[in-house]
């Protein structure tokens, strides 16, 4: 009796650093608490490195002692770390979120409170939306509505094993998610380091996009190319060197220097030395150096290190004021991706002269000219002219792996690395029907997730 009593004694101690959710969350301000840190916990660290080292977009560098080539290379498989940083990232993150909302259920704000109280509800639900897509994005098998998609995490996970939903499920589940977030958010909050009205009018534009809904991706992007100008040459410089500028930002996240935060640079650099163990590839600095008074040449390329003559080419975006070591803001949604969003959706439906006039609009504003309109007489042509100008534009935020992958169904393309990128151990081309184009479930969750379906060709 006296073992059993000392037993249940025992268990019945929490662990020194254990806080249950009751003591955690005890008030607004705590509930707040749990916000910071989700902005925190969250890192597009992986998105900017899948978007960038698994593509045409990188060579490896003239310092590189192996790191990021066998990924490069295109080597993935569900031990690799590429395939579960992103996985486990988000969906912890997305457990926090859980954690949050299902605290702020036993939380009665006061009257001075509820717009505060409902602004933290409408962050964490627009938030889980926002980690979904861009898990469905990498994760789930095709774009269309019957694949398989991805676990739709909406309560606090512990042991529960939950499967692939459709991909049409997980979209409607994001579009639920973005009208509780909207209806939650007052429209007076515009701080763009933080959820607004405007992120989940984003989010809608990007789900429209990937989900094929025209309707709707129109309809947003319409609301905020009205309300966001396109940034001038000096502000588009300021937008990625020092963070000062703001005009095209729906929403980025704020990063804080002499902190633990992420350095971007240090996706491509030792942050320590400077070294480049990633550079820009020749494939890319050719097209974006091609004309040199497009302010886009000198925000993505390094000049003060760039020296072609010896095959060395250096990432400029997000250097920032302090070099490789400075840790920006990170640009999420800018007013540039819904001009070339509605371009692309504008194509789709036939609409290849709106679509021109769109990138125009962007060429214009990045040249600080009147450039020449292009012409398009087939959807093809129409979806490669905008991969380009995607390519320019969002170049190194993470989008060009899932921009070729979501269109190769049109383009019939893959990725085509130069002659000068490949070799030597570096293969120079990935066909548009290679599985790698999804990547796997990791194994830290097939391991301990019997219902969840592996992605074709990795089993």
């Amino acid at each position: 009796m006296f073992a059993l009593s000392s037993c249940n004694d025992a268990l019945e101690i929490l662990p020194e650093d254990n806080i249950p959710a009751e003591v955690a969350f005890q008030s607004v301000a705590d509930l707040q608490n749990g916000l910071n840190a989700i902005y925190r916990q969250y890192s597009p660290f992986n998105t900017i490195d899948y978007g960038s080292t698994f593509t045409d977009d990188t060579k490896i560098g003239a310092d590189n002692g192996g790191q990021k080539v066998a990924f490069h290379n295109w080597v993935l498989n569900p031990g690799s770390a590429e395939a579960q940083n992103m996985w486990l990232n988000d969906y912890a993150t997305i457990n926090s979120i859980n954690r949050v909302l299902a605290a702020a259920e036993t939380i009665t704000p006061l009257e001075s409170q509820q717009q505060q109280y409902n602004k933290i509800l409408g962050d964490c639900y627009a938030l889980r939306a926002f980690l979904h897509l861009e898990l469905l994005s990498y994760y789930g098998v095709s774009f269309d509505a019957a694949a398989p998609g991805i676990p739709y995490s909406d309560f606090v996970v512990v042991f529960e094993q939950l499967p692939r939903l459709t991909t049409g499920e997980v979209f409607e589940r994001i579009n639920e998610d973005l009208d509780t977030a909207f209806d939650l958010i007052d429209p007076s909050y515009t701080d763009v380091g933080y959820v607004t009205r405007d992120f989940v009018t984003a989010m809608r534009a990007r789900t429209a996009l990937y989900s094929g809904n025209s309707a709707q991706g129109l309809a947003a992007t319409q609301t905020l190319i009205a309300e966001y100008p396109l940034a001038d040459q000096l502000q588009y410089v300021n937008m990625f060197g020092d963070d000062s500028d703001n005009t095209e930002v729906i929403f980025k996240l704020y990063r804080i220097a002499g902190t633990n935060d992420q350095i971007i640079g240090g996706v491509w650099y030792f942050t320590g030395t400077g070294g480049a163990f990633l550079e820009m590839s020749n494939e890319f600095y050719d097209l974006i150096s091609a004309n040199p008074s497009d302010i886009r040449f000198p925000v993505n390329v390094d000049l003060a290190t760039t020296d072609p003559a010896n095959n060395v080419h250096n990432i400029g975006k997000y250097l920032g004021k302090g070099g490789f070591n400075y840790i920006n803001d990170i640009k999420v949604f800018r007013v540039s991706e819904m001009y070339l969003i509605r371009a692309e959706l504008l194509a789709k439906g036939g609409d290849y002269n709106g679509a021109a006039l769109l990138l125009k609009q962007v060429r214009d504003a990045r040249t600080g000219s009147s450039t020449v309109q292009s012409s398009f007489s087939t959807l093809q042509a129409a979806i490669n002219e905008i991969l380009i100008e995607r390519q320019k534009e969002l170049a190194y935020e993470g989008h060009r792996f899932v921009d070729v992958r979501r269109t190769n169904s049109i383009t019939n393309a893959g990725f085509e690395r130069a002659d000068a990128d490949c070799g030597g151990g570096t293969p120079c081309s990935l066909a548009a029907s290679d599985n790698r184009f999804v990547f796997p479930i990791p194994l830290a969750e097939t391991n301990g997730n019997t219902v969840i379906e592996q992605a074709p060709g990795y089993n």
